[in-house]
């Protein structure tokens, strides 16, 4: 499926014409089971519906239509399940039968009633404290010696000079943060600069900031058009090709439990399978390692990497 499909019409349209009819019979089974406010998106390259959260997901392959209700209704419905092929967070449909209605309305009932007192996450009302710092920088980084261009990289406004990242900020819970990318190279006269992950981080380093009032224009320009002088420079941390990390744990079970998974994880590049392996490895508890392999499981069937959402197309 073309990446640019953003609807789950579109992604109806450009599937295979011999199970177009399938997958909109589908479609109109799960919007007569879910429930009101319940929205239709395209989420991890699939159709999705969302009822306060992910409800429901489905996706077509070569020899099934796969269903991702989740881990929780997989096991509470086993037992009639036991017809299907299931794993983890997905049930194999048949491509040759008819949809099991009277299923799809028990997983959806169960999704929706373990989703009802859930609320969305508000970005603006959590973080509304930090609208003054970003109204401040959206001034003041029009005023840099020389212009920089306006990109949306990883889920947010990145400000770039040649190409190069130089500046992007954001607001967290405690603190309102200026990324310099090229921070390492900057001669911090202010000793403001720290590096948010020591031994991790190569180049960026942060400014943090806890009210608008601190922040000074004409510093904070200062720091700006110095990361610009070091890309003019030629300053630049050249990033080592890691070498293959290898499979180990909880994942390489999982997905020997699952020949058609490890076809897909073997067909990734060797990056997009490092941000797997670290993503399982770096889970503390053997339920978050659970919780995690359920979330990307769909992830590499569609041969994606687990940031591919956040990268520029």
């Amino acid at each position: 499926m073309s990446t640019a499909i953003s609807t789950i019409e579109a992604y109806i349209a450009a599937a295979d014409p011999a199970h177009q009819a399938l997958l909109r019979d589908l479609q109109v089974l799960i919007r007569s089971y879910a429930p009101a406010g319940t929205s239709e998106t395209i989420n991890y390259g699939m159709p999705t519906f969302r009822y306060q959260g992910n409800l429901i997901h489905f996706a077509l392959f070569k020899k099934h239509l796969g269903l991702y209700p989740g881990t929780e209704a997989i096991v509470q419905f086993a037992e009639e399940l036991k017809a299907y092929k299931t794993s983890k967070g997905a049930i194999q449909l048949p491509l040759d039968k008819p949809l099991p209605a009277s299923i799809i309305k028990l997983l959806i009932d169960f999704n929706a009633e373990k989703l009802k007192d859930k609320t969305d996450p508000n970005w603006h009302k959590k973080y509304e404290r930090w609208m003054p710092c970003v109204e401040l920088m959206n001034k003041l980084i029009v005023k840099t010696k020389l212009p920089l261009k306006q990109e949306f990289k990883w889920g947010t406004d990145i400000y770039t000079f040649q190409g190069k990242n130089v500046i992007g900020w954001g607001g967290f819970k405690d603190f309102f943060s200026l990324w310099f990318y090229n921070g390492v190279f900057l001669t911090d006269p202010l000793q403001v600069l720290i590096s948010a992950s020591e031994g991790k981080t190569k180049a960026l380093r942060q400014w943090r900031f806890t009210d608008v009032k601190d922040m000074d224009e004409r510093k904070i320009l200062d720091y700006i058009n110095e990361s610009i002088q070091t890309i003019l420079d030629g300053k630049e941390i050249k990033i080592e090709k890691a070498a293959a990390k290898k499979v180990e744990g909880l994942l390489k079970s999982y997905l020997a439990a699952h020949a058609d998974l490890q076809e897909a994880f073997d067909k990734l590049t060797p990056g997009k399978q490092r941000e797997y392996i670290e993503y399982i490895e770096e889970a503390k508890q053997e339920k978050t390692k659970q919780t995690r392999l359920e979330k990307i499981h769909p992830l590499i069937m569609q041969g994606k990497g687990l940031h591919d959402k956040y990268k520029t197309k």
